[in-house]
């Protein structure tokens, strides 16, 4: 009886040390499992946000900025192209080292086009002339402009006489028929184009470099003067000074003087937001001097002279589709396209 019940106990003991082997066993199985899922679990994490990554090495540190209350990394000192030792190349802003020609416009550049001939009956109504005795022709010989367009030509007149609101004479012949403040009359007027030409008092006492710097900065406050009287929308064409005859004789105005000034009235033009009329070339002969046939003393033109000047600015104001040209002339594009 007793043998039999210490077999029944060491059976019973038996079993209860396989059941906590179990237990044992399957705790630490249960703990491989949970830091497998850990593992996985972080692994995605840093798959996901990149967190815990090692930054790579770099020859040079930079060290994050702060703005207000937010860090915010400092940009970047000299941008490169940097390849690591994986092979893969790293791309940052690269500065351009290319050389570049940087293109200056030049006379022809800058001159109006031919654009055809616009309608001098329609157009020449809402078109205003200023300028001296020069301009003053354009209401005296015969020609489109006269008695159709407004000719404010002052004898003797400069730039600084407009600018200043100088009350001029105003002549037809050798008659008086108006005193008046030009830029009052262009105020009333409200033209859509100003043609503007001065030069010839303003030059030809002095050959002076001071002289030309005053006659074109008051010339570029003459365009700002112009605009504001006759408003922003207004088109303003600078025309070149006209030239002599190669026997004119003021030595301080000669063609060679005249270019130079044009070339510079050219760049103002352009500058200024402007239209440039290149007269002159439409006026000279041969020799590259006023035509004898366009004036009797060698400076002021006569009816053939204003005839040549008007049919060139005829044809080279701006294009627009408002405008009524003249069927059949050079670039008439009809309007049934």
């Amino acid at each position: 009886m007793a043998n039999s019940y210490r077999e029944f106990s060491n059976q019973v003991r038996s079993r209860q040390r396989r059941r906590a082997q179990r237990r044992v066993l399957s705790m630490a199985l249960l703990a491989v499992m949970v830091l497998g899922v850990s593992g996985v679990i972080t692994v995605g994490i840093q798959a996901v946000t990149g967190w815990g990554a090692e930054e790579p090495a770099s020859s040079e540190t930079i060290q994050p900025g702060i703005s207000g209350s937010v860090l915010a990394p400092l940009p970047m000192q000299n941008p490169v192209v940097d390849t690591n030792e994986t092979g893969f190349e790293r791309m940052g802003p690269v500065q351009q080292t290319g050389d570049y020609t940087i293109k200056t416009l030049g006379y022809e550049d800058i001159v109006q086009p031919e654009c055809g001939l616009v309608d001098s009956t329609k157009y020449l109504p809402n078109t205003v002339f200023l300028g001296d005795s020069v301009t003053e022709g354009l209401d005296l010989y015969e020609n489109p402009a006269k008695g159709v367009a407004t000719v404010l030509g002052y004898r003797g007149a400069v730039p600084s006489d407009i600018v200043n609101r100088k009350s001029m004479n105003r002549y037809r012949s050798e008659t008086v028929v108006a005193t008046e403040v030009a830029l009052d009359i262009i105020a009333e007027k409200q033209p859509k184009a100003v043609y503007l030409m001065f030069g010839a008092n303003a030059l030809a006492t002095s050959a002076d470099e001071a002289v030309e710097k005053g006659y074109f900065g008051y010339y570029e406050q003459m365009i700002t003067s112009v605009r504001e009287a006759a408003g922003q929308d207004v088109e303003i064409y600078i025309q070149s000074m006209t030239p002599v005859t190669t026997d004119y004789t003021n030595t301080n105005l000669n063609n060679e003087r005249i270019q130079r000034i044009n070339q510079q009235l050219a760049q103002m033009a352009l500058e200024q937001g402007c239209h440039y009329l290149d007269i002159y070339s439409s006026l000279v002969d041969d020799s590259g001097g006023l035509n004898p046939s366009y004036t009797t003393e060698g400076l002021h033109l006569n009816s053939a002279g204003y005839g040549a000047w008007m049919d060139y600015l005829l044809r080279h104001v701006a294009y627009s589709s408002d405008l009524d040209y003249v069927m059949g002339s050079t670039y008439y594009l009809a309007d049934n396209t």
